[in-house]
């Protein structure tokens, strides 16, 4: 049996580059299951990670699909929660318990290892709040991919713009040794 992982995206600019992620665990024999936020849905569809993965997509939406499967669900025999890119917004939601939405939900269901690729403006990332909420989760096992320094899509320059598809994929393969 394929070991399952469930792919979280957010929505930074760098949601494209999930496409790249779950191609890349599809083609070495993950069977890959993509939960996007609302706003992830504006910046990568459901349908290209559909036809990336083979499997079907799910989203903040309470659609029919949603409820065939759900958060319970979706987290049984889970490998890894990798969620890559993760906003500040959905790793404050984590840190806090706050379960508003699909991703935020399987967070807290979940019972496999957790890796987050964060992907965000640099004084974001320097923030006191996101850097606690970073500390919170690390306490609790979480294993974080630091993001890289450079240009960010406004224009900035700083630590900020997501990890290489080949870091990220290589900590997510060390979470589930």
């Amino acid at each position: 049996m394929k070991q399952k992982i469930i792919l979280g995206i957010s929505s930074s600019i760098a949601a494209y580059k999930a496409c790249d992620l779950a191609r890349m665990f599809t083609k070495n024999g993950y069977n890959v299951f993509c939960v996007l936020t609302e706003n992830a849905t504006h910046l990568v569809t459901p349908l290209t990670l559909q036809t990336l993965t083979g499997n079907p997509v799910y989203t903040t939406s309470f659609a029919i699909e949603w409820r065939e499967m759900g958060h319970i669900a979706l987290k049984d025999d889970a490998t890894l929660l990798l969620v890559a890119p993760a906003t500040a917004n959905i790793i404050g939601k984590f840190a806090n318990g706050i379960a508003d939405d699909l991703l935020s939900t399987t967070f807290l269901a979940v019972d496999c290892p957790v890796v987050i690729a964060p992907a965000m403006n640099p004084n974001m990332w320097k923030h006191k709040a996101v850097q606690e909420n970073i500390k919170k989760l690390k306490e609790w096992g979480v294993t974080f991919v630091e993001p890289e320094t450079g240009l960010v899509a406004c224009g900035d320059e700083g630590q900020g713009r997501l990890a290489s598809i080949e870091e990220i994929y290589k900590a997510a393969i060390n979470a589930i040794k």
